[in-house]
This record gives C-alpha cells, structure tokens and sequence, in this order.
C-alpha cells in the first residue's frame, strides 16, 4: 500500500515561501474562493484528543508565548515577537504592548529580508533551480502512482498549474501550493501581506534599519532536504487535507491568538491523522523538524546573538521557532541573555 505522510509540517512554511508561491504561480490566486473555517478545538475537547495534545504541549520549554523581553547588561532591551505567516486581520494586529515595542525600537530583525523584493526572489529560483526542480530524467508523473496522480492533477490544475507546467517541480514545492488556504490566497490577490512582510515593510517606511536572519536560498535548502520519496508520501497526503485547510487555519490561529503555541502541534495532528504508514509518518515528521526547525533555530539563534548587542531591536520570526529546547528562548537563555515573557 502507498504510504500516507503527514503533511502538517509544511503548514509551517516560512514567510518566504508564501512569496515563492505567488512569484511562480501568481494566477492560481484568480481561482479561489475564500470560506472562512472553523476552529475544531470543541470537537477536540468533546472527544478527549484536546487533553491528549495538552498534555503533550505541557511538557515543552516556554510552550505558552509568543512575545518577550530579550536583555543582559549594560544593553538596551530587544523583543522577540512569534508571529503565525498568515494575512489574517486577527494576526496582523499586534498586542498593545508588542505595538508599542515595534514602534519604539530603534532596529527589526525577520527571518528573511529577500522576501520583500520579487527581484532577489525570482534570482533564487533562476540561479538555484536544484531546490525546486526534480533531478534530469524524473518527472512528477513517474514519481507519483497513477492512481494517486489521477487525484492530484485537477487539483493542481485548479490553481492555475497545469501539469505540462510542473511536472518537473519538486513535490514538496507543489505541496506548499495545495496548502496555501482560500482565504489567504484572496488577501493576498487584494495586496495583503502575511504578519512578517507586514511588519518588515513597516520598519522601511518608517526608517528603521533591517536585517534578515537567513536567505531565502537557505530556507529552500532546509525544505529541499527531505528525500524525494518521502516528498512523494507528503504530497500524495496533502490531498486529503485540502477541503480541511479552512478549519485547520481557523484552529491554528485560535491557538495562536490565545499564545498557546506548542498546542499548535499536537492539536493538528489530532485533526490530520499521519495516514496508513506511522513509522513513515513519523520519519517526515522527524526529517522536516530536523532540518526545517532545529537546524534553523541554531543557525538564526547563533546570528541573532551579535545584532542583540546592539540593543533595541524587535525580532519577528516564527512562533514555532521559540518554543522547545532548541527554541531561540531557551538558546538565548543558554547564550547568557535574560528571555522575560511579556503576557
């Protein structure tokens, strides 16, 4: 039987991905139609799978909080804010006191500033065709089963992408494609920008000094890492979650909104079921963390530290990126800086 992967992991995408996703497919925003979700957390709750995920989301480092307070001595305080990559009114709208800290701070770091210019990203894709292109004599058509390639087509065909187009992308592009929400995709095509793209271009208007954490070459690398058949797994699984992506969105920010952020994992892996192969699930699940979130969190948390000293920054990067061991709270704690979470 054809292994089913969980594709949750790629509803992490970075911020830059979403501006991939525009950049090389602009059309698939003209087809779709925005149906705003439900939160599925009370039927979670009625079923007993929310206590399960809370109990799971308990035990991780610094799992409630998206916003803190970065300070040692003799330094001017920075902030670190964790932000959802989503265009949604709700998350735009930063807290009071995170506002505040914005609009005061001298200086913003994000994970990404290529983002912000279609020039730098469209020379990613020209000059690293490796990270998005299948390996010469392989197609998306001989990698994925024809039954299952009979499901994926109209979809991608759906959103402008027809397969004389893709077939020689790499699945876990493609996959981030599937699951970009309806509503999100609307915003967008109406000039809505996700959190971080928000806030970075409201730091250059206002003058304030920019500086990214990673490029988007090095994100794409992360994503691109995973194995060709595992990619394959994870796409085919996408599948079953496109008609679910409203209500998966809707319970993500809910999360989000009420800083229960290591709640975010377990909660929508109650909802999307890894499929009929666990030890595979498990390895993509494990695979994509590995090289998407713990590797990327020692690399931003190791540049970070020096633009820290400065003093007087505010700090944008996923909130997925702050909770856990591995997390940038518990590795700027490690690095000798005092990490204050601000309710």
């Amino acid at each position: 039987m054809f292994a089913l992967a969980s594709p949750r992991p790629l509803l992490r995408r970075s911020a830059a991905l979403v501006a991939f996703a525009l950049l090389a497919f602009p059309a698939q925003a003209e087809t779709s139609t925005c149906a705003k979700g439900t939160s599925a957390l009370p039927a979670l709750e009625q079923s007993g799978k929310l206590a399960e995920a809370e109990r799971e989301a308990a035990e991780v480092p610094n799992g409630e909080g998206r916003f803190y307070r970065v300070e040692r001595a003799n330094v001017a305080p920075s902030f670190l804010y964790g932000t959802m990559h989503l265009s949604d009114p709700r998350v735009l709208t930063l807290p009071p006191k995170a506002r505040a800290a914005f609009e005061a701070a001298s200086g913003m770091v994000v994970e990404t500033t290529d983002a912000l210019d279609q020039a730098v990203m469209a020379k990613v894709l020209l000059s690293r065709p490796d990270l998005t292109t299948l390996p010469a004599g392989q197609t998306l058509d001989t990698l994925v089963p024809a039954d299952e390639m009979a499901r994926l087509q109209p979809e991608l065909e759906a959103r402008a992408m027809p397969l004389a187009a893709i077939r020689t992308l790499q699945p876990w592009f493609l996959a981030t494609q599937l699951l970009v929400a309806p509503c999100e995709m609307e915003r967008m095509k109406s000039g809505a920008q996700v959190l971080d793209l928000a806030l970075a271009g409201e730091a250059r208007e206002a003058g304030k000094p920019l500086m990214g954490l990673e490029s988007a070459a090095e994100q794409l690398e992360a994503l691109a890492s995973l194995p060709l058949d595992l990619q394959v797994d994870n796409l085919v699984a996408t599948l079953d979650l496109v008609d679910r992506l409203p209500d998966l969105f809707e319970t993500m920010t809910e999360l989000y909104l009420s800083d229960r952020i290591s709640l975010i994992e377990p909660a929508t892996s109650a909802l999307a079921p890894s499929g009929t192969d666990d030890a595979r699930s498990i390895e993509v699940t494990q695979r994509f963390d590995e090289a998407v979130v713990h590797k990327r969190n020692a690399v931003m948390s190791e540049r970070l530290g020096p633009l820290l000293q400065r003093g007087g920054l505010f700090v944008a990067v996923g909130a997925l990126h702050l909770p856990g061991e591995t997390g940038l709270v518990e590795s700027l704690r490690r690095a000798g800086w005092s990490v204050t979470r601000i309710p």
